[in-house]
């Protein structure tokens, strides 16, 4: 046995990438399942997609049970509401004006959420969870939830605002001469499917590319166990290197794809709430 086979001896594979990258980006079987868990179709992502919800419930009620009994906001109060803030100046009041800040907590809630989902992908711990991706946003499915619950609530706001669905469902569609409708119409309507289609797929895209390619790179300390001594470590270090560089990339990518998915769905919302805009 070389020196670097003693030294990484009884670290698990998929720590050093030694796994197919498949592996940690895949969905799997959780390794606490007591055995019912995987029948009622609770993985390895979706028990992440989880505990994002619970984190996300925490954030909040760590701040609500504060408010009104503290003279001066804490330092956590002050995170929180600099992001209600942020939302605020950002988002819906350059789109739907001060009418818009009874929208803040909806967008806070999905930039939150799909903040902490993401985040929770990137801590290694949660490998030893089972096989598979720590990353509940990697699943185009969890994805795909995110996007019809913001299709749903943009769209059922824009009826409550407008006042009826036959009102709303006019103002879908441009005021445009009779003959332009038969165009006008099919285009809309995809335009329509085609929104919520797109925050699903940006979303697990981006996801899946960042974890696939740390993957990639870690899987090249498997020359650790090829007898390589010299060549090995020096492949196997600068794979540690860009894996590391990747990883802060990824925290940016993860802060940026929350930020994407709250921003689009704002912006969505406007449209419903105000169509002469």
């Amino acid at each position: 046995m070389n020196l670097t086979a003693s030294v990484f001896q009884g670290i698990p594979p998929l720590v050093l990438g030694a796994a197919s990258p498949l592996v940690h980006v895949s969905d799997g079987r959780l390794t606490i399942d007591p055995g019912f868990l995987w029948q009622l179709g609770i993985t390895k992502q979706t028990f992440m997609f989880m505990l994002g919800g619970a984190l996300t419930l925490l954030f909040f009620w760590s701040y609500a049970r504060r408010v009104g009994k503290e003279p001066v906001p804490s330092r956590w109060g002050n995170l929180v509401e600099s992001l209600l803030e942020f939302i605020r100046d950002q988002m819906t009041r350059p789109f739907i004006g001060e009418h818009g800040d009874r929208y803040v907590p909806l967008i806070t809630t999905f930039f939150v959420y799909i903040l902490i989902t993401n985040l929770l992908g990137l801590v290694p711990l949660f490998d030893y969870l089972g096989h598979g991706s720590n990353t509940g946003t990697g699943q185009l499915a969890i994805t795909g939830a995110l996007a019809l619950s913001a299709f749903v609530s943009y769209h059922g706001l824009g009826i409550k605002e407008q006042g009826s669905l036959w009102t709303y469902f006019k103002n879908l569609f441009p005021h445009v001469p009779l003959f332009v409708l038969p165009i006008i119409v099919p285009v809309e309507i995809i335009a329509h499917i085609v929104r919520p289609c797109a925050l699903a797929i940006r979303l697990f895209a981006n996801m899946l590319a960042g974890h696939t390619m740390i993957a990639v790179l870690l899987g090249f300390t498997v020359v650790f166990k090829e007898g390589f001594e010299i060549a090995g470590f020096a492949i196997a270090a600068t794979s540690v290197l860009a894996v590391t560089a990747l990883t802060f990339l990824e925290l940016l990518v993860a802060v940026i794809q929350a930020f994407v998915f709250a921003f689009l769905t704002t912006v969505f919302l406007a449209g419903a709430v105000h169509p002469e805009h």
